[in-house]
């Protein structure tokens, strides 16, 4: 898989695969890394933190989700 960019919020993020073909992905989130990876339930979410509010996090996610063709 390759790098892909999400907008949200009319902001763009570059979401990076983490090794090629990992369900993980790496996103520059106001210049801090921050890992998303699928929860228990299947779902994209991101690694706890206090980079950005959970709703962006949760935005993110579910952007990075629909592009990633889950």
């Amino acid at each position: 898989m390759k790098a892909f960019t999400v907008v949200y919020n009319a902001d763009r993020y570059m979401v990076k695969p983490l090794n090629g073909h990992s369900p993980r992905f790496l996103v520059k989130v106001h210049g801090q890394d921050v890992i998303f990876e699928h929860d228990l339930d299947g779902h994209i979410r991101a690694e706890s933190n206090k980079v950005a509010s959970m709703s962006l996090l949760l935005g993110l996610a579910d952007k990075i989700e629909e592009s990633a063709g889950k």
